[in-house]
């Protein structure tokens, strides 16, 4: 009996730790001072098109660098998630029933998590606009994160002409070698070396 109380225990323990996580920006403390001073472009930013995407995120610290540096981060991966994200589920559950009728307990646990996978080169990201307010002695920093797809896209067939022509230059020189072995092989075959 005191094995299944454990595992009961650890059971309910593990139901209270379930996790969930989803990407949002960070908002801080639930304080009417972030609300007064938001910008309009990031209560409404812009919408993101076939030449731009924008991401609007925000961040809190004592160290107004540190504010920039994690809103601008948060922002690009606000880009990133909007060029490709690989998502990861898991759902558990488990439902006992012990005793019998009046007396039967139900215990049951819900465990569900979630990851993300985000891996993206963002060429020519940046911040278009910027905000910096204090709050509640701290600095609040909003930026709106923009990513020109155009110039991204440009970079991307660059790369890829530069990797196409030393793929053609590397089997220029395996295709002569191969010649030239050919060569050897007919001029030994006809007793003459070149």
């Amino acid at each position: 009996m005191r094995a299944y109380s454990a595992l009961a225990a650890a059971a309910i323990a593990l139901a209270a730790s379930a996790c969930r996580t989803t990407h949002t920006p960070d908002h801080g403390a639930a304080s009417a001072a972030p609300l007064k001073s938001m910008p309009g472009w990031y209560k409404t930013p812009p919408k993101s098109d076939a030449e731009w995407v924008f991401a609007p995120a925000t961040a809190a610290s004592r160290d107004l660098q540190m504010a920039m540096d994690r809103a601008e981060m948060e922002g690009r991966l606000g880009l990133a998630t909007q060029l490709e994200v690989k998502y990861a589920a898991l759902t558990r559950r488990f439902s006992e029933e012990t005793g019998l009728a009046q007396d039967a307990e139900v215990l049951r646990t819900y465990e569900q998590s979630y990851k993300a996978v985000v891996s993206q080169v963002l060429v020519g990201s940046r911040a278009r606009e910027r905000q910096v307010g204090r709050e509640d002695g701290v600095y609040r920093a909003w930026v709106l994160m923009v990513l020109p797809l155009g110039e991204a896209n440009r970079q991307l067939l660059e790369r890829l002409a530069q990797q196409q022509a030393a793929y053609t230059r590397l089997r220029a020189t395996d295709a002569y070698k191969e010649l030239t072995r050919e060569v050897e092989k007919y001029e030994a075959s006809r007793g003459r070396q070149p």
